[in-house]
């Protein structure tokens, strides 16, 4: 099938997960995974109204976003080194990737000198899987407690990435867990029901899971543009 097609099908299983749960239609944001895609396949995305996409590299963004439509609205999902935040700017609508301190505070720096406050998610571990990047969940709450002492930062919820070869079972008690965690934080008070409510959760094998779970954004990629794209 073509990419429209393909797109065109996670739109309606992204409506139907929504049905499922009792959700309002449209309150899913879907992020196309354009990592490693060329630029002719993102343009054919485009063209069926498709505005989001993801980058995990940042050398990958900066040569694409030249070349694509001005109105592309580019996510940086993938784990960022701290030398590379001086190359975004506010092209970027979202980091879903925020995962330790270090990374806090030099968004905070660069967004300083231009002006900019970062929309960012804080990334966690929710499986304790050690090959995954990602907070811990006990260090959640006072990370977000610290980060509010960063004006340039503005955290509105919570990403986390699924686990391969587990059963789909297991699959939906991580993304029900981090639902959990950010309900918890708007209990507590931490933050505020206004600003704090994204969960970035769900990819091209485990979307429907996630948002029948509470996702407010999903990140598909192979599903999409095909075979060997994540």
């Amino acid at each position: 099938m073509s990419v429209a097609e393909n797109i065109r099908n996670v739109r309606q299983n992204i409506d139907a997960a929504l049905a499922r749960s009792g959700r309002n239609k449209g309150s899913v944001k879907l992020v196309a995974v354009s990592k490693n895609v060329p630029e002719n396949k993102i343009l054919e995305a485009y063209a069926s109204g498709q505005r989001a996409f993801g980058e995990n590299r940042v050398q990958e963004w900066q040569q694409k976003s030249v070349l694509l439509p001005a109105d592309c609205e580019w996510h940086i999902i993938g784990r960022l080194q701290t030398n590379k935040v001086k190359y975004l700017d506010a092209r970027i609508a979202f980091i879903h990737s925020l995962d330790r301190l270090s990374l806090l505070e030099k968004f905070n720096e660069e967004g300083k000198k231009l002006s900019l406050i970062w929309k960012t998610l804080v990334q966690v571990n929710v499986a304790g899987d050690e090959a995954k990047a990602g907070l811990e969940i006990d260090e959640v709450k006072d990370f977000l407690i610290t980060a509010k002492n960063y004006s340039y930062v503005k955290i509105l919820g919570l990403m986390t990435i699924g686990v391969l070869a587990v059963s789909p079972q297991e699959t939906r008690g991580y993304f029900r867990k981090l639902r959990e965690i950010r309900d918890q934080l708007l209990r507590e008070g931490i933050c505020c029901h206004q600003s704090f409510f994204h969960l970035s959760m769900g990819m091209s094998q485990d979307y429907e899971l996630a948002v029948e779970e509470g996702a407010t954004i999903v990140r598909i990629g192979s599903t999409i543009f095909g075979d060997g794209i994540t």
